[in-house]
């Protein structure tokens, strides 16, 4: 459920239209993010930016879901959200999910607290008791918010041994945030098995989260590669940043593969801010993976990484296979597309028409072709290189006007009419033949080397 106002907008909404779900022997609460954005309010902080409202309240799930039906309110919800004991209801004209508290206490403020202790970091663990209008802490999560770092809630060993893909979390939220990582999480051992345990799904959503929300992702890639994390959760990324040069100096003058990837995530990051959420991530995703044919790379042919946008594609489908939900179909073919052609695209004045009519046919046709996604993404190649960020912005533009010229010449040619001159069949001198008419139309558009 989208904010979009204050929660005390929200809280006045329901007092309203519910004042039953804030019967004060339920025990409701505001928990989560737009609990901590309450606290901060109060105590004039600047808070976080709350998108969703989750309640908790004191009551089993069988009796919870007895309550909203009887009211006509209940939603339907998955299985694992009612394994978790959570339901959901439209009140006021919003979709509210509502999970009952964990563990047991003698008063409904010790099982308030109790349930907060099952949460994975401090500045989550706030509760808005509205019977009482009162903010609950016990783990000393406005503090933290106010110091700017992230701590687990207890023993980081015991929230990781309940759910691995905590470790990956603390992470994600404080480069999303810009906070530091308390020294618990810092110390803790990387347990291999972690990743084992961890849903495929899980792993991909941190990721998208950091990507979709992270100024510069590569920064929290660069902190797990070095805790050894990444080579168990995402084990086709962590040779990205094991220290290899990304190509000789003279093109790249960062050096360090580690480096290159991190500034070209960078500029994409900064530069895709206006797009939708989807578009956005597909950029993202294509940059992240863009050089991954550098992982096979053997050390005799270093710095030089010949072939290696070829090489990557099948890392690149092993990455996307792995990670469910990563990206969209989409996104997928984006990320193929960048990863193939990120460095012949920004020579195509250098071929022949011949080339840029098979480039064309193979790989640039298709009304969908997502041409300004294409070249953002070549351009943060660019872009990543030190010192060459408005190169980056030029190639962009560059890419982006010359693909568009080839593809309205190529797509210029009738190829109903070649169809029709052709023998039905004789595939092969039909093929020939619009390859030929492709080649001369470039050709006239002033395309390619003559």
């Amino acid at each position: 459920m989208s904010l979009g106002t204050a929660a005390a907008d929200l809280v006045a909404r329901l007092r309203a239209s519910a004042p039953w779900l804030l019967a004060p022997e339920l025990g409701t609460c505001i928990v989560g993010s737009a609990a901590t954005a309450e606290a901060c309010r109060r105590a004039g902080l600047r808070g976080p930016d709350a998108e969703d409202v989750d309640l908790a309240w004191g009551i089993d799930p069988d009796a919870a879901a007895a309550l909203l039906d009887a009211h006509g309110v209940r939603l339907p919800t998955t299985e694992g959200s009612r394994s978790r004991g959570t339901l959901a209801c439209s009140v006021a004209g919003l979709r509210i999910e509502i999970t009952s508290f964990r563990g047991a206490g003698a008063s409904l403020e010790a099982r308030i607290t109790d349930d907060l202790a099952h949460r994975d970091m401090t500045i989550g663990a706030l509760a808005w008791w509205l019977g009482e209008d009162r903010i609950l802490d016990p783990f000393d999560g406005l503090a933290h918010w106010r110091e700017r770092r992230i701590e687990p809630v207890g023993d980081p060993a015991a929230r990781v041994a309940e759910h691995p893909i905590r470790y990956l979390r603390w992470f994600r939220r404080a480069h999303e945030l810009g906070f530091e990582l308390g020294r618990s999480i810092r110390k803790l051992a990387v347990d291999p098995g972690w990743a084992v345990r961890t849903p495929r799904e899980a792993v991909a959503a941190e990721l998208r989260r950091a990507l979709d929300r992270q100024a510069s992702p590569g920064d929290m890639l660069v902190d797990l590669h070095e805790t050894g994390a990444l080579r168990h959760f995402v084990p086709e990324l962590d040779p990205q940043f094991d220290g290899r040069p990304a190509g000789p100096r003279r093109h790249h003058p960062e050096v360090g593969q580690a480096l290159h990837l991190v500034l070209a995530l960078r500029w994409a990051a900064e530069r895709t801010r206006g797009l939708g959420v989807d578009a956005r991530n597909a950029v993202m995703v294509a940059v992240l993976a863009h050089d991954l044919g550098k992982n096979l790379t053997a050390p005799d042919d270093l710095p030089s990484h010949h072939g290696h946008e070829h090489a990557g594609i099948p890392i690149l489908r092993a990455l996307l296979d792995s990670l469910p939900g990563l990206t969209d179909a989409r996104g997928r073919r984006l990320a193929e597309l960048v990863c193939r052609h990120h460095l012949d695209v920004r020579r195509l004045g250098e071929m022949r028409p011949a080339t840029l009519a098979t480039l064309y046919d193979r790989s640039l046709r298709g009304q969908d072709f997502p041409g300004e996604l294409f070249a953002l993404a070549v351009g943060a190649d660019v872009g990543g290189r030190l010192g060459h960020e408005a190169e980056g912005d030029a190639v962009q533009a560059e890419v982006e006007r010359d693909v568009r010229l080839l593809r309205e010449a190529a797509s210029s040619v009738d190829a109903a009419a070649i169809r029709s001159r052709c023998d039905p069949g004789d595939l092969e001198r039909f093929r020939s033949e619009l390859h030929a008419a492709r080649a001369r139309a470039i050709r006239a558009a002033g395309l390619g080397r003559n």
